[in-house]
C-alpha cells in the first residue's frame, strides 16, 4: 500500500514497508498510519528479542556514513531516541534480500525479521510539538540496483507526520549533502550559522514549521509548491569567517533563512540565504 498522493518515486512505498522502534508506553503517541500508510513492524527496545534488529540499525548507520562519518554507539540510539521517542524507517523482510545484501548487513542464516533500509531518528524537545532531528540514514547509494532515489526524503517526511511534529529543529554541517534533503521541506530558519558548542563549529542549526504541504513537497508530490524568498546573501560552505559574521548578526538580532538547496560553483558549495528585514 502506497501513499494517497503521487511522488516522484511511488515504488518506494510499494517495495518497502514502515517500521517503528519505540516502547510500549510511547506507542500511543504515534500515528501508526501517517498519510494512511500502515506501519508493518513495531520494535520494542526494552525486549530482548529486539536485539537482532537493533544491531541491524547500527549496521545501517555504518553503511550510510562509513568511517568518515559520526557513527553512533548503541547507547546513543537507546538513550536519545528509542526510549524517549521513536525511530521510523523502511525495511524489507530478510527473505527478500539477496545473499550479497544479507552478507553486507551481516544477517545470520536464521534471521527472518525486517532489515532496515532507512531510518529517521528524532528527539522530543521541551516545547510541545517540537522535535530535534538527530540522524537520517538511507541505503539509496549502497543499493543503486533497487532504485531507491528519494528514500531519505520520504523517510524523514513520513516520520515527522508519524511523530506529530509541529516545529522541527535540526543541525548539520554547511558542506553536508543532507542539505539537499532538508531544503526540500521549504525555507529553513537559521538559528546558528557557526556553532562552537558542536564538535564541528561549521555547523548550522535550522528549523521550520511542519505542515502537510511541506511534507508532501519533500516526498516529491508534484501537485504542491512552496513559496521561497529571493536570496540576498550567498555563502561559501567552506568560508568560516563569513559564517562567523552571519552568526554575529544573528546574535545581534538579525534573522536569516536558507531558501533552497546549495549549488556548486567552481568546485565550491554555495548556499542561498535571505536576510529578513528588521
Amino acid at each position: 500500500m502506497g501513499l494517497p498522493f503521487s511522488t516522484r518515486n511511488d515504488a518506494l512505498t510499494e517495495q518497502l514497508s514502515p517500521f517503528v522502534v519505540t516502547t510500549r508506553d510511547n506507542r500511543g503517541a504515534l500515528d501508526p498510519e501517517p498519510f494512511g500508510l500502515p506501519t508493518r513492524w513495531f520494535i520494542d527496545p526494552t525486549r530482548r528479542d529486539s536485539g537482532a534488529f537493533l544491531d541491524l540499525l547500527q549496521r545501517l548507520d555504518a553503511l550510510t556514513f562509513g568511517p568518515e562519518g559520526m557513527p553512533m554507539d548503541k547507547w546513543v540510539f537507546y538513550d536519545c531516541a528509542e526510549l524517549p521517542g521513536f525511530i521510523y524507517g523502511f525495511a524489507l523482510p530478510a527473505e527478500e534480500l539477496s545473499q550479497a545484501e544479507r552478507d553486507l548487513f551481516g544477517c545470520g542464516a536464521g534471521y527472518t525479521g525486517p532489515v532496515p533500509f532507512s531510518m529517521y531518528v528524532a528527539i522530543p524537545m521541551f516545547e510541545s510539538g517540537a522535535w530535534f532531528g538527530h540522524n537520517l540514514a538511507s541505503l539509496n547509494a549502497t543499493f543503486p540496483h533497487r532504485q531507491l532515489g528519494g528514500l531519505g526524503s520520504v523517510t524523514k517526511a513520513i516520520a515527522l507526520k508519524a511523530f506529530g511534529v509541529q516545529t522541527f529543529f535540526g543541525a548539520t554541517q554547511w558542506l553536508s549533502k543532507a542539505l539537499f534533503i532538508h531544503t526540500k521541506f521549504g525555507p529553513l530558519d537559521i538559528t546558528t550559522a557557526y556553532t562552537p558548542a558542536h564538535s564541528i563549529p561549521e555547523t548550522l542549526t535550522y528549523g521550520f514549521t511542519v505542515t502537510d504541504v511541506s511534507l508532501r513537497s519533500a516526498c516529491g508530490d508534484p501537485t504542491v509548491s512552496l513559496e521561497r524568498p529571493d536570496p540576498t546573501v550567498h555563502l561559501d560552505g567552506a568560508d568560516s569567517e563569513a559564517m562567523m559574521k552571519i552568526q554575529a548578526d544573528i546574535e545581534g538580532g538579525g534573522a536569516y533563512q536558507m531558501v533552497g538547496a546549495p549549488s556548486f560553483q567552481g568546485g565550491r558549495s554555495i548556499h542561498r540565504l535571505a536576510r529578513r528585514a528588521d
